[in-house]
């Protein structure tokens, strides 16, 4: 028998290596320990200003990192992240800490050989568990730890948390109880802990082990005593109760070995691919807290809420404007080294002002009339960054992006010109060359904070820049079934048929077939192939290039089959649109477009006329605003993920979920192996190759690129494959224990559960029935979620152009963005739709209001003359209001609420608004139910109102009986009087009392009579005119005041947001 003991202590293969890397790794962290100590030991000891500026973070990370690149740069900047926090934690100091440094590696498989050797030593724990449930024998403060130590370790054996960042999340989410929703679409009711502190969402799905522990440490201490250094705790935890204690021996590395273990048991359970992308470092899979409410009940978030967005921060200072037209001029090279010296100017400053000589310097390179625009925004949006990061930093972004681009777009005379799709191409270019997926990240999130400043200063269209998950950069919103059957009924009602029909089947191809809206807006007639004449069973779609553009890549080109990802009535609507193009066509020429207007065969449909609509009805159908064409692309590979992973049909997708608002299953090919459809394989085939189908589908070069940036429901997936784990059957003693019951509290249980009594159960069947967590363990995320409610046609629900605005301020602030857009050189047109989608409003109405309310406010000015020169504007003081005399408060001087262009300011003193907004919301309910009405009243006092003046005053009685209605309807009536001032010669008191108390319908006690002021005598009954009494409820202590002011600005937003038509549209047409 030969030898089985090693001959000599020398390692070689992978043990050599792995030493040598743990020697590379602890000189690393010895060298970022001696930078502490020798350079920032006042940080160490905790000698430094609360809280520390970002600015001397950056610092104390150039001077640890310089000089190293690769992993020893990776190893350094996590090590020091690590110590930060400890020394945060320490002297309780507050640190602008870094994320940590990853390299994400999503395409290949966890398991090793190494790793199973590793997994057998710490199984041995598992059975140490089952037989350590009873606390007997820990009180006091360690019976808090010790249980909680029980639960971390749970949630790392059996639920799945294997990334110590993660765990870290959720241990800090617990505190704040288990999420639910309690109007479920689908069988059992789902729990989840959900954290969103950071930048992304974190969701995870305890398995049933897990859930019982924490239905029970809710119950013994309460989920808000669960303590935050929990993660800590598992391993005195398993000191205590294992047999092996050579394992848990003063081991650092113990919780990592630990998660190592677990997740090699768990890759032998659960689909391979999707537990290791969900713990993989870096990667986000969980879609937005609303969308996952709006996919499992069917629910929309609550419309009508009276918050009014602000306009960004950014655009409350006056800063020269930029225009975004001009010559093309100059290099590259030249204009970043422009910039660069720019910003050394004052290099060592951490934070510059707007008297800096960087900031002027950029402002000047911004303000010059000779550089490209493209170069000019640049300078501009550093300048802007310098305001609140070092010059270091906007170095180490102008790196990333600014050449390329720069060099791209330097023959660009005018940025208004490029659309969403022509930002989403360029920028999609730059992170093409990116040389890693870290970079590829970290490039993402900078061109994402310079777009925004283009769509937030210059009203530029918003775009989709692709990047991994990294600090939150996917996109994760989707569209349920419900909400696609809900857009598709919408377009439907669209007056004009054939733009009704192009813009459901434009929905279509988008949301089952996942193009991007520049794959549509080029399809050609050639591309959909078996639909017209030859009429197949099997029709296909082919994604290609042609002359109206190329794909994004060459894994874009794609042949997608239409028979298999449609219904069939979706399949009968396409075959008719593409009927009807072929007719529209003099000679059959299968080289046109599929989407054109009509007669215009070689022209691509504008975006507002295709994709804007589809917007529009989405946000609609799902009550968020923030949705998206290009989140359809979303939609459809994260279904389909979720059907390729199924072991069968319905297993991860529940029927719930692919039904509409009728119940009627809208998902193609329901109750089919999804795979077997689309690939006509009906075999197994390991999951890794369906979703590299997933990835053909969507035209990505790998499985990690889907996996990562489009699939939202795998933390879902994951946590249902876990309840479907085996695990033997549990003793009566055993259930007990697990539960924290005593025998008779157990059998009670079980009987209230309708489970039979002294029974061995399976943990997922004790889970299910547990019931819900009580003392604020639970939260019901879709408390505030409402019932979606159609409106009667596509032009009530998706333009709103019938429809008055719901607040008045927040027309005032949409109008005051459009105008700053427009200062700092958006086009109208850009302006308005930029300003529309931040606010909420449809495009049309923004239009309106601006249109309507510039005509008001220059009333003096075209009304001017050399007569009367002394004549008044009824809203501004100056001849015609200047967009760059707006200035808003900026440190000293200014206003918060100013005169705009377009809109008088509403009542300076803050606490008259809810009363506007109460006003204002009574007038739009009266326009809804009496349009006309509605007209007369608001005409009639706008018609009327002088600036400065307390009081209105009207010539005619008509004019005065609308003003009493008026008033009744914003419920100032009771505050009103009519005071009469009586001529010389005139009647008696009383019989004048009379007399107006009949014209005007006011009792006679309302009615004041004076002789200090004599009327002439043409009026034997004297002048009347109406006076209010303003309270100083809602108008403070000076009431007259701030009254007038507020009845001239709801009255001015209530006329110019009116849908219908007003005088204001007959002087203009004039």
């Amino acid at each position: 028998m030969g030898e089985t003991e090693a001959k000599n202590e020398n390692l070689h293969g992978d043990e050599l290596r792995e030493k040598k890397r743990h020697q590379i790794a602890k000189s690393q962290r010895d060298a970022v320990d001696r930078i502490l100590d020798q350079s920032f030991s006042r940080l160490v000891a905790g000698d430094v200003p609360k809280p520390v500026p970002e600015g001397w973070v950056a610092f104390i990370f150039e001077t640890a990192c310089a000089g190293v690149t690769g992993n020893a740069l990776r190893i350094r900047h996590n090590h020091l992240v690590r110590r930060l926090d400890e020394i945060a934690g320490e002297h309780g100091l507050e640190i602008p800490n870094r994320d940590i440094m990853i390299v994400v590696r999503t395409d290949t498989p966890p398991m090793t050989p190494r790793s199973f050797a590793h997994k057998s030593v710490y199984e041995v724990i598992e059975a140490d568990f089952w037989n350590s449930l009873r606390s007997d024998g820990v009180n006091g403060s360690r019976r808090l730890t010790h249980d909680a130590g029980r639960l971390v370790y749970s949630m790392i054996w059996f639920g799945g948390l294997h990334s110590q960042k993660f765990l870290k999340t959720i241990c800090g989410a617990i505190t704040g109880g288990l999420q639910t929703a309690k109007r479920y679409r689908g069988g059992r009711q789902l729990y989840w802990v959900e954290s969103a502190d950071s930048s992304e969402c974190s969701r995870w799905f305890p398995d049933p082990v897990t859930l019982m522990l924490l239905h029970r440490f809710n119950r013994e201490h309460g989920l808000k005593a669960f303590p935050a250094n929990a993660p800590s705790l598992v391993a005195e935890f398993v000191s205590r109760i294992t047999s092996t204690k050579s394992v848990v021996s003063a081991d650092r590395n113990f919780v990592r070995g630990l998660m190592d273990a677990a997740s090699t048991v768990a890759s032998l359970d659960i689909m391979g691919c999707a537990g290791f992308e969900q713990n993989a470092p870096g990667v986000s899979v969980s879609m937005g807290a609303s969308s996952w409410v709006r996919l499992i009940t069917g629910l929309v978030p609550p419309r009508g809420r009276c918050d009014t967005p602000e306009s960004p921060p950014e655009l409350a200072v006056n800063k020269p404007s930029c225009p975004l037209s001009g010559p093309k001029s100059g290099n590259a090279k030249d204009a970043i080294a422009s910039i660069l010296r720019a910003l050394a100017l004052d290099e060592r400053r951490k934070s510059a002002s707007v008297k800096s000589a960087s900031y002027k310097a950029l402002r000047g390179i911004a303000e010059s009339s000779t550089l490209s625009p493209i170069v000019r925004v640049v300078a501009s949006w550093c300048a802007l960054s310098r305001l609140s990061v070092t010059a270091s930093t906007i170095r180490r972004y102008l790196s990333e992006f600014a050449e390329p681009l720069i060099a791209e777009m330097i023959d660009e005379e005018d940025l208004n010109d490029l659309d969403e799709d022509d930002w989403e191409d360029l920028y999609a270019e730059l992170l093409k060359a990116s040389s890693s997926i870290q970079q590829r990240a970290y490039r993402s999130g900078v061109l994402r904070r310079f777009h925004h400043y283009l769509v937030t200063q210059h009203g530029l269209p918003d775009t989709y820049i692709e990047g991994v998950s990294s600090n939150g950069l996917v996109d994760a919103e989707i569209l349920t079934p419900a909400e696609f059957g809900r857009t598709l009924s919408m377009l439907a009602d669209e007056p004009d048929r054939r733009l009704s029909e192009a813009r459901q089947v434009a929905l279509i191809l988008g949301y089952r077939c996942g193009l991007r809206r520049g794959e549509i807006r080029r399809l050609l007639l050639r591309d959909l192939q078996g639909l017209y004449e030859p009429a197949l069973a099997f029709p296909t779609l082919i994604v290609r290039g042609n002359r109206f553009g190329a794909t994004k890549t060459m894994n874009a080109n794609r042949v997608l089959p239409l028979w298999a990802l449609l219904t069939d009535s979706e399949l009968d609507l396409v075959r008719r649109w593409y009927r009807r193009r072929v007719l529209e066509q003099p000679s059959i020429k299968r080289n046109q477009l599929v989407f054109c207007e009509l007669h215009q065969p070689d022209s691509l449909m504008p975006v507002g006329t295709l994709i804007d609509p589809i917007q529009d009805a989405m946000r609609s159908a799902s009550g968020t605003p923030i949705l998206r064409f290009h989140h359809l692309r979303h939609s459809c590979a994260t279904y389909s993920a979720l059907r390729l992973m199924e072991s069968y049909p319905g297993e991860l997708f529940p029927v719930g979920w692919a039904c509409s608002d009728d119940g009627e299953v809208i998902m193609p090919h329901w109750g089919e192996e999804w795979y077997a459809v689309l690939c006509g394989e009906d075999r197994y085939v390991p999951a890794f190759e369906k979703l590299q189908y997933l990835t053909f589908m969507m035209g990505h070069a790998s499985p990690g690129q889907t996996i990562r940036t489009y699939t939202h429901l795998l933390d879902y997936a994951v946590g249902l494959m876990r309840w479907s784990v085996p695990m033997g059957t549990l003793s009566n003693v055993c259930q007990a224990e697990l539960l924290g019951f005593t025998d008779d509290n157990l059998q009670q249980f079980r009987s209230r559960r309708g489970l039979s009594k002294n029974k061995e159960s399976a943990p997922a069947q004790l889970a299910a029935v547990l019931g819900r967590f009580k003392n604020g363990g639970e939260v019901a995320l879709d408390k505030s979620f409402t019932s979606f409610e159609m409106s009667g046609s596509v032009s009530k629900a998706v333009p709103e152009n019938s429809q008055v605005p719901a607040s008045a301020l927040l027309v005032y602030r949409a109008l005051d963005h459009t105008s700053q857009l427009i200062k700092n050189g958006a086009t109208l047109e850009k302006a308005i739709a930029g300003t529309a989608a931040l606010f909420g409003l449809s495009e049309a109405c923004l239009a309106r209001c601006y249109r309507r309310g510039e005509w008001l406010m220059d009333q003096r000015a075209r009304n001017f003359t050399e007569e009367h020169a002394g004549q008044r504007n009824a809203f501004s003081l100056s001849e015609r209001p200047d967009i760059d005399s707006v200035a808003h408060r900026n440190g000293e001087g200014g206003v918060d609420n100013p005169v705009q262009r377009t809109c008088p300011a509403p009542p300076k003193l803050r606490a008259c608004h809810p009363t506007v907004e109460l006003m204002y919301q009574s007038l739009a309910q009266h326009a809804v139910t009496d349009s006309e009405r509605f007209v007369a009243l608001v005409e009639n006092v706008v018609g009327a109102i002088q600036r400065s003046h307390t009081q209105i005053k009207f010539t005619s009685t008509e004019g005065k009986v609308l003003y009493l209605r008026f008033l009744e309807l914003t419920g100032f009536l009771p505050l009103a009087w009519v005071d009469v001032r009586a001529p010389e010669n005139g009647p008696g008191k009383q019989q004048m009392m009379e007399y107006w108390s009949t014209e005007l319908s006011m009792p006679t006690s309302r009615i004041r009579v004076r002789c200090d002021d004599p009327a002439g005598p043409r009026n034997a009954m004297g002048v009347a005119q109406i006076e209010v009494d303003p309270p100083r409820k809602g108008f403070g202590e000076r009431p007259r005041q701030h009254y007038m002011p507020a009845l001239r600005f709801v009255a001015f937003l209530a006329l110019i947001a009116f849908a219908g038509r007003v005088y204001v549209d007959d002087e203009m047409q004039k």
